[in-house]
């Protein structure tokens, strides 16, 4: 009887404490949600969209040549096929991230994982076109994983997740991480079935985590990169995937939109005004912010890119008029070797910058496969010491 008490009061308070930590989640979605709280975060990159360059190590890519895997999944999975592909992703996501690594993102003191997932993970198409059975090539089993780190790991460590719809059919961008079929095309935009499709798959992930307190939101496009002339597909599938989640699914969770890469300035106007409020609601307006790319070391150095961000991109978050900015991506890695001192000025002037930003930020990325001391590691980056907010 002694120890049916024991358990039973053993049983009530691990309730207690889950209703607890339930409740403490959900108030926080609420003030991250109403901009009161800003998300402080890591991208969970390479984990259910992987990309051979940050994923190395994996056995996803076991027997890949690099020429293949370097294109992106759906490259890999057409070389390995199911007899070997299915295995070896199942290994990489069983491994590349676990609830290990929830627990000690909240023990650094973030709030929130952006996770990117691509258009398979739901399992079907509803549409039509040559292409219809294109998902039912990559490796099924990753909607398993999503929804462990929705439904368990996020209320067990006090994280929330926000989905980024990362790669669409026919691609948004042609790059490895949107693992295109037809590499450095970005036929997502020409074709009527592919947005359809993108409509299907955010809708079904917003009805299926409606309720979980965990579930952040939805990124709605990550990255999409065309011309000027594909701006308004862009806009219209913002609008149209708002409405089925807000009036089909009778979601409010936050919904983040991306101009083209190449749109990423406060001088955008079109942008500043895009799905605003009254009509509105839960928005979140998506920059990625880096410091490689047209930052070579032949015309730069540290200290210029430091002055330049202090000088003139602060004015850029300064500048803005449209919803609230998210960060969804940025990071300290550079085409630099900088020593400690060097990089925590580098740092520490983006940190104060993107306070400027209502919706927060999320690093990119919480890890490299071995681990290694690169600056594209967040989780490398604190144990050096490298970033403090």
């Amino acid at each position: 009887m002694r120890h049916l008490c024991i358990l039973l009061l053993f049983s009530s308070l691990l309730s207690l404490s889950l209703s607890a930590s339930i409740a403490s989640l959900a108030d926080l979605k609420k003030q991250v949600i109403d901009g009161k709280v800003p998300s402080r975060g890591v991208n969970l990159g390479g984990w259910l969209v992987a990309e051979k360059w940050m994923t190395g190590g994996s056995p996803a890519w076991n027997g890949v040549p690099d020429d293949v895997a370097n294109r992106g999944e759906y490259s890999a999975m057409k070389y390995l096929g199911h007899g070997k592909g299915d295995k070896q992703f199942d290994d990489h996501r069983r491994t590349f991230i676990t609830e290990q690594d929830f627990k000690e993102i909240s023990e650094a003191g973030m709030n929130t994982v952006r996770l990117p997932v691509g258009y398979w993970i739901v399992g079907f198409d509803h549409t039509w076109g040559s292409d219809v059975d294109s998902w039912k090539v990559y490796a099924p089993g990753g909607l398993d994983y999503l929804d462990k780190a929705i439904r368990q790991w996020g209320p067990a460590h006090n994280i929330l997740v926000l989905i980024s719809f990362h790669a669409a059919k026919g691609s948004q961008n042609g790059n490895d991480n949107s693992s295109p079929e037809n590499p450095g095309q970005a036929n997502w935009f020409a074709y009527k079935e592919n947005v359809n499709n993108s409509l299907d798959a955010v809708e079904f992930l917003a009805k299926r985590y409606k309720d979980e307190p965990a579930f952040l939101g939805i990124g709605l496009l990550n990255e999409p990169q065309k011309d000027a002339s594909d701006v308004p597909v862009l806009q219209q599938y913002y609008e149209d995937a708002y409405g089925r989640i807000r009036y089909n699914v009778g979601s409010d969770c936050l919904l983040s939109v991306m101009p083209m890469l190449w749109q990423q300035a406060p001088y955008d106007g079109n942008w500043a005004t895009f799905m605003t409020e009254p009509n509105f609601y839960n928005m979140r307006h998506e920059w990625h912010h880096y410091h490689v790319w047209g930052f070579e070391a032949d015309k730069w150095t540290p200290d210029k890119i430091i002055t330049w961000i202090n000088s003139v991109e602060t004015k850029y978050y300064d500048e803005w008029k449209g919803n609230w900015l998210f960060v969804g991506e940025w990071s300290i890695a550079s085409n630099f070797n900088m020593d400690d001192a060097t990089l925590k000025r580098f740092a520490n002037a983006q940190l104060n910058m993107f306070k400027k930003a209502v919706g927060g930020w999320t690093y990119w990325a919480w890890r490299y496969y071995d681990n290694t001391e690169s600056e594209w590691s967040m989780k490398a980056m604190l144990k050096r010491g490298m970033l403090q907010w």
